[in-house]
C-alpha cells in the first residue's frame, strides 16, 4: 500500500511539473479600450490567462503613434505564438519605425507565467518538487 502511495504521489509531482511546460499564461489586455492596461501595469487588476497550447512565450507591444498633432501611447499584451526573446530574460525590446510616424517595440518573454506584466515574484520549481520528493523519500525509509 505504501509503495502504492508513493507512486501516486510522485506521478502527481511530475504532472504537475510537465503541466507547467505545455503552455504559458500571460496577461491579454488593451490600454485602448482598458486603462489599467498601461504602464505602471497593476498585474492584481487582471488575471492571467492560459495560452492556447504549444504557446512559450508573452508580449508586450508598446505602440506610439502621431495623431492629431499629438502622440497616443498604447499597451498591448498577450499571449505570441511567435517572436524573439530579447536579452536580459525579455527585459531588452525590439523596437520598429513604420510609415505614417507609427512607432512599436516589442517585448517578448518566456521565463515565467505572467512576464509580460509588472515584474512578479515567482517561486522556484524545486520548492514546489521539494514537498512530494520528501514525502517520497519518507515513505520508501518506512518500507
Amino acid at each position: 500500500m505504501k509503495w502504492f502511495l508513493a507512486c501516486m504521489i510522485g506521478a502527481v509531482a511530475l504532472f504537475l511539473v510537465l503541466d507547467q511546460g505545455v503552455a504559458i499564461k500571460c496577461f491579454v489586455c488593451n490600454s485602448y479600450f482598458q486603462k489599467t492596461c498601461g504602464d505602471w501595469f497593476d498585474n492584481r487588476t487582471y488575471n492571467l490567462e492560459q495560452c492556447d497550447e504549444g504557446v512559450t512565450m508573452c508580449r508586450k507591444i508598446v505602440q506610439e503613434v502621431y495623431y492629431n498633432d499629438e502622440w497616443n501611447v498604447r499597451y498591448i499584451r498577450q499571449c505570441a505564438p511567435s517572436g524573439e526573446v530579447g536579452g536580459d530574460e525579455g527585459r531588452e525590446c525590439q523596437e520598429r519605425t513604420g510609415t505614417y510616424r507609427v512607432k512599436m517595440r516589442y517585448c517578448h518573454c518566456d521565463n515565467q507565467n505572467g512576464c509580460n506584466g509588472a515584474e512578479s515574484v515567482s517561486m522556484p520549481m524545486i520548492m514546489m518538487i521539494l514537498p512530494a520528493l520528501t514525502t517520497i523519500l519518507m515513505l520508501f525509509k518506512r518500507l
